[in-house]
């Protein structure tokens, strides 16, 4: 890939977070009408959708099952299932999928949250 493929990649997930963030605002404000304060909903949107995309995002339990068989099966020295093992990882989830969008606007939204929680009191 290009740069500039790279490049508008970063956009569409920054966009991605955006509206993703902008949703939780909203969800926010309407449960702060109702029972909520702002940065209370805020703070607990974020911590749960931070949390769906850390845990969607991580590495899938497969990953370390089928290292395991190729490491029984091959009988290679441990560093080379080692480094198979790092690449399946970490190539498991694409950077830019969903999961990390909701695991950055979470983060983001918890950050905002704890910020609105601490300067109202």
């Amino acid at each position: 890939m290009d740069s500039k493929s790279d490049l508008s990649l970063v956009w569409r997930f920054a966009v991605k977070i955006m509206i993703l963030e902008l949703a939780m605002i909203g969800v926010a404000g309407l449960f702060s009408a109702y029972m909520l304060n702002f940065g209370i909903a805020l703070l607990v949107l974020g911590t749960f959708v931070g949390g769906i995309g850390a845990v969607r995002g991580g590495p899938s339990s497969i990953d370390s099952l089928h290292t395991r068989l190729i490491l029984k099966r091959w009988h290679r020295p441990f560093n080379q299932p080692s480094d198979q093992r790092t690449y399946i990882i970490e190539h498991s989830v694409p950077a830019y999928s969903f999961e990390n969008v909701m695991a950055f606007a979470g983060l983001i939204a918890i950050a905002a949250g704890i910020i609105l929680v601490v300067s109202s009191k």
